[in-house]
Parts: C-alpha cells; structure tokens; sequence
C-alpha cells in the first residue's frame, strides 16, 4: 500500500467518485487507475499526477493531498527522516483549525480495538509505524 493510493481512495470516497468516474476524467486507462487504486504501481509519473490531479481540480485541498502523497512515496535514502511534508492550511481556515486542534472524540468498540491491534504491530513492523505516523502527519497530526 502507498501513501498515494491510500489518499487517492480517501478523497474519491469524500467526492463520492468510483474508479470509472476517475478514468472517464482523466483520460487514464482502466487497468491503470486500478493499479494506482491498489498500490500496484507506486511510481506516479508526471503527466499521470496532472491527469489525476484535473479530476480534482474543484478542491485544491485535495489536490494538495494527494502531490503530498506521492512526495511521501518518494521520500527513501539516508536524510529522509528529516524531511517533513505538511499542507498548509488556507488564510480562511488556518485560525478554525488552531482552535479546534485535537478534538475528543469516541471512538466504537471496534476501532479501538482496531487502533490497539495496530499499536501491537509497530514494535514488530517499523514500516508499519512510519507509515502510520506519516500518514497522521499528512493528515494533519502534530
């Protein structure tokens, strides 16, 4: 799984878009949507990224998003863990998100125990801890 097709399936499930609706748009085969989907294919080419990035040319946020995504696949070798990759907030929204910051929240039965099966599974898998604690990051953590 990739950064980029973890965000790419978030945010057409916000604007309620299906694969098809991906393809018709952005002119991109089938087969190869479906790859970025399932994280198949990692390497996210240029004119590919602007293909994508046309489909969600109504919200730049997400749009945003999902370039973050993909710089978060890029970033390997020795230096990489100094690299930080954040999206900025707009000039209307960045007071109402420093006030809202970390909201309390209840969470069901299940997704904690969800969230403590995960937990478990760092001390074990350490790309599985990079790739939680970078995706909070790119998420908006702190």
């Amino acid at each position: 799984m990739s950064y980029f097709s973890t965000a790419l399936k978030r945010i057409a499930e916000r604007n309620d878009l299906k694969q098809a609706d991906i393809v018709r748009e952005s002119g991109l085969t089938r087969s190869h949507v479906s790859r970025l989907f399932t994280g198949d294919q990692k390497l996210v080419y240029d004119a590919d990224m602007t293909a994508i990035l046309r489909v969600f040319r109504r919200n730049p946020r997400d749009q945003a998003e999902l370039v973050a995504a993909r710089c978060m696949d890029v970033r390997t070798g020795p230096g990489a863990e100094m690299v930080e990759i954040t999206i900025k907030s707009d000039g209307q929204a960045q007071g109402s998100e420093r006030e809202r910051d970390i909201q309390d929240v209840e969470l069901s039965h299940e997704t904690e125990r969800a969230f403590a099966w995960l937990r478990s599974q760092c001390p074990i898998n350490a790309d599985l801890e990079k790739h939680l604690v970078g995706y909070a990051r790119l998420t908006g953590m702190k």
